[in-house]
């Protein structure tokens, strides 16, 4: 009955031209392009239903290969109705309205799994396999949390696309914004380095003054205006949160650039995704994110020792995985303590994030369970 119903609405679909044919991705394969044509249309829905048909008759898989892969959308090992449900819903929606994937569509339309029990101890949490675009296990990532530490890589992604890494910044009377008990570069006034100095200060110390300096040298710089701490900083969040939308952060609000819970400011994992996926594809950030320590002498003669946040990196700790390079930790009193992290396993990037844990051991243990458990 399903595959009948299913048939049917793929014809009225291509009857009425709302089947549009759109561009594959560029991976070894592309989700939903089942015929690896290049391109994902009605076709890959009606050779999913043939597949099926042909498997529950008793027959052999009509697919095989990474057409299988592409044609699992739902990744739970089978090739079914509901995988050609999936990419007949994702047609009907792509007719009036534009997402660059079909990946894309999954992160934006899933809001649960069955196995959130094993890890009731966070929030939120997900993995991710980045290489084939697609969530492996999730749970609540349209939930709003907020987003701590995790603030800091839109602000470096932010600072990037305006400035220059070998520019220099000199530390101000910005850091008469950074609120009190926050992690610190240890930045004093009149320091000088280079930008992408204060971004290692900022996301592998978690420097809130390395953050607040970048976000008033950036806003100075683009907006071309003397303006006050202030203004300037709230000048960079809106830069923020205009790029957010830009990278279909649509469930996300900044309103400071380092993350320190403060009303207004809230994000979900489903937006912490969409972010994490741009700065694994920017030299500067995932270099920085993959370092475990880094003695840095800035240009005004300071040397500091920074340290990264992420235990995973740390050598001498229990937590420690060497395939693991990044991302970012966070931890405030309303987010709890948070992780992205990301690792490489079998020449493939996984990307996992939990959120709304209970203590700082607690997002490395339950991280590490959902690596043994779906990577």
């Amino acid at each position: 009955m399903a595959k009948k119903l299913i048939c049917s609405l793929l014809s009225l679909l291509c009857v009425l031209g709302l089947c549009p044919a759109v561009t594959a991705g560029a991976a070894g394969y592309s989700l939903g392009d089942v015929n690896s044509d290049g391109q994902v249309s009605a076709i890959d829905a009606s050779d999913v239903l043939a597949c099926y048909s042909a498997v529950s008759s008793g027959g052999e898989s009509t697919l095989s290969g990474s057409d299988k892969a592409a044609a699992d959308v739902n990744n739970d090992g089978l090739i079914d109705a509901s995988d050609a449900s999936t990419i007949l819903a994702y047609y009907s929606y792509i007719s009036t309205n534009s997402y660059k994937s079909l990946a894309d569509y999954m992160i934006d339309g899933t809001n649960s799994s069955a196995s959130y029990n094993t890890y009731y101890r966070s929030k939120t949490y997900l993995v991710y396999d980045l290489d084939e675009e697609k969530l492996i296990n999730y749970h609540d990532i349209h939930t709003r949390i907020s987003p701590a530490s995790f603030t800091k890589l839109l602000t470096a992604a932010v600072v990037l696309k305006n400035m220059s890494t070998d520019t220099v910044v000199t530390v101000g009377s910005e850091l008469n914004l950074v609120q009190p008990y926050s992690s610190l570069a240890y930045l004093a006034q009149g320091n000088r380095l280079t930008v992408n100095d204060l971004l290692t200060g900022m996301l592998l110390n978690s420097g809130n003054d390395a953050a607040y300096t970048a976000a008033v040298a950036t806003a100075r710089k683009v907006s071309g205006q003397s303006m006050s701490d202030t203004v300037a900083v709230k000048y960079f969040c809106k830069m923020m949160n205009d790029f957010a939308a830009e990278l279909g952060m649509h469930e996300s609000s900044f309103n400071n650039p380092d993350g320190y819970d403060q009303s207004g400011l809230y994000t979900t994992a489903a937006d912490m995704l969409k972010l994490t996926r741009y700065c694994m594809n920017m030299p500067e950030i995932r270099a920085i994110a993959s370092t475990a320590q880094k003695r840095v002498t800035i240009s005004s003669g300071q040397t500091f020792n920074w340290k990264s946040t992420n235990y995973l990196l740390d050598s001498s700790s229990k937590y420690y995985r060497s395939n693991a390079f990044g991302v970012k930790t966070g931890t405030t009193a309303d987010a709890g303590t948070c992780l992205i992290a990301a690792f490489k396993k079998h020449d493939k990037t996984y990307i996992t994030l939990v959120s709304g844990c209970s203590s700082d051991t607690t997002r490395y243990d339950l991280t590490l369970s959902l690596v043994d458990t779906y990577i």
